[in-house]
């Protein structure tokens, strides 16, 4: 008999095998039997049948209880049980391929391993239930049910891994990991990391670290870490860290950030820091920082800052600092600090602040510090202080409780306490002068008889 003869009978002979040898197996599940035609030396050669292992060709219909496979193994129906298997080579399987260890290629409708080191293709899944390295491709979905991920996991609908994941994972509708992500992460409505995440990360919905990110995370309606945050997160709706950021974050409406930022935040309708602020915050309506700022911060409509602030701050309506400020503030209709401001106050309607202004501060209306205006002080309106010292220009009237030292121009200059130096106005009135008033009428209550009473100049220069 021919070669050629001889091998077409073994497989005949193999496909040959009655159904009802197969149906006694099933019966017996704990005692597979290894009938198999071997055309081998060595193990070297080819098998028909289940086997327990060759180095070559393998054939069968269904494994069970397979040992090793060094070479190819084809097989047709789902193995009853191989999980101590390994295959080294080419696993085919018309339902797919199974075995404990399969090092090279894997195809099938579904592979199912416990590690796999090297390509896994099925068509409906790739299951890897204990560790997966290479590439696994899964027409419905890619599976590490158990262990980590190194490599390149798609799924046609999802990629999930029970644990860490190190390398480039892609869910149709998405990617999820149980435990750290390293690498990329594409899901096309979500991607979800329940761990930590170090790389790119990519949702068409959104993305979900619950512990801390490191790189860039992109969802099309949110960016949401539950820890915290380096490097760059944008979200087509909101940014949302429950940690800390360190870099750059985006959202289409808000960017929130439970904890610090450092670098910049930017929302298009609000940027919300909830502790200590070092960079740059922009809001569409409002930049709100709850802790101390050090940059700059802008709000379409308000900037608000419930701690110190030092920087450059700017609100469409109204900058608000509730503690001291240091730079430059600016409100379309007022600036208010409620502590002590160092620096300049622009606010269209008022300046204030509850302490003391040190520096310049100009509004259209009024500038208002409780408790001193050291320096450059211009409103429309009024200029208001306990103590007044440096240059005082009011369109209406100044007014100084306790002192003036300096110069002060308005229509009306109320000094109640003490005068050192020139005033200029229509009515000038101090109730101690040290210094020269004028004006239409000038009162100076230390002077005596009619010296109290002066058009024109009035002085008091001991």
């Amino acid at each position: 008999m021919s070669n050629t003869s001889l091998s077409c009978a073994v497989i005949l002979a193999a496909l040959a095998i009655p159904h009802s040898t197969l149906a006694q197996d099933e019966g017996r599940r704990g005692h597979p039997t290894h009938r198999a035609l071997n055309i081998a030396v060595h193990d070297y050669g080819i098998s028909v049948g289940n086997s327990r292992g060759i180095n070559g060709l393998r054939i069968n219909f269904r494994d069970d209880d397979l040992q090793w496979v060094n070479g190819i193994n084809l097989t047709f129906w789902k193995a009853r049980d191989n999980y101590d298997a390994v295959v080294n080579g080419l696993a085919v399987g018309l339902v797919g391929p199974q075995a404990g260890q399969i090092n090279g290629i894997a195809l099938g409708l579904g592979v199912e391993a416990k590690c796999l080191n090297g390509l896994s293709v099925g068509a409906l899944a790739s299951v890897v239930t204990h560790s997966l390295n290479g590439v696994a491709v899964g027409g419905l979905a890619t599976v590490a049910a158990e262990g980590d991920l190194a490599g390149i996991a798609i799924g046609g609908l999802a990629t999930v891994v029970n644990n860490d994941l190190a390398g480039i994972a892609v869910g149709g509708l998405a990617t999820v990991t149980n435990g750290d992500m390293d690498g990329i992460g594409v899901g096309g409505l979500a991607t979800v990391s329940n761990g930590s995440f170090h790389g790119l990360a990519v949702g068409g919905l959104a993305t979900v670290t619950n512990g801390h990110v490191h790189g860039i995370s992109v969802g099309g309606l949110a960016a949401v870490s539950n820890g915290n945050m380096r490097g760059m997160g944008v979200g087509g709706l909101a940014l949302v860290t429950e940690g800390d950021m360190a870099g750059v974050g985006l959202g289409g409406l808000a960017t929130v950030a439970d904890g610090s930022l450092h670098g910049i935040g930017v929302g298009g309708l609000a940027s919300v820091i909830g502790e200590d602020f070092e960079g740059l915050s922009v809001g569409g309506l409002a930049s709100v920082v709850n802790g101390a700022t050090t940059g700059a911060s802008v709000g379409g409509l308000a900037t608000v800052h419930n701690r110190d602030a030092v920087g450059l701050h700017v609100g469409g309506l109204a900058t608000v600092v509730n503690g001291r400020a240091t730079g430059l503030l600016v409100g379309g209709l007022a600036s208010v600090v409620n502590g002590d401001m160092t620096g300049i106050g622009i606010g269209g309607l008022a300046v204030v602040a509850s302490r003391r202004i040190s520096g310049i501060a100009l509004s259209a209306g009024a500038v208002h510090a409780e408790g001193m205006m050291r320096g450059l002080a211009v409103g429309g309106y009024k200029v208001e202080s306990r103590r007044l010292e440096g240059l005082i220009i009011a369109g209406i009237r100044t007014k100084a409780r306790r002192s003036l030292t300096g110069f002060a121009i308005a229509g009306y200059n109320n000094i109640q306490g003490v005068q050192r130096g020139l005033t200029i106005g229509l009515y000038n009135r101090a109730r101690e002068l040290h210094g020269v008033q004028i004006g239409l009428l000038n009162y100076a209550g230390n002077n005596e008889g009619v010296w109290q009473w002066m058009p024109i100049v009035n002085a008091h220069l001991n």
